[in-house]
């Protein structure tokens, strides 16, 4: 389910309680819709949608670290 994908998320993220609850959900069906089905010969949703397969290059780590450029 999305909120089993979503809690499963959260805690690896090491999020503290009640943060981000609505950011994990709507990511959770944004890979769920682009997650292989095997009952539909392992196209995704979008594939059977849009007729071609989704560009995934922009996904990156939940939780990864960032810096921030601070220009004087």
């Amino acid at each position: 389910t999305l909120m089993g994908r979503a809690c499963t998320m959260r805690s690896n993220c090491n999020v503290p309680p009640n943060r981000l609850w609505d950011e994990f959900v709507l990511t959770a069906c944004y890979l769920s819709n682009h997650t292989p089905i095997v009952s539909q010969s392992s196209h995704t949703p979008f594939e059977h949608w849009f007729e071609h397969k989704p560009d995934l290059s922009h996904l990156r780590e939940i939780g990864c670290h960032v810096f921030v450029l601070i220009q004087n």
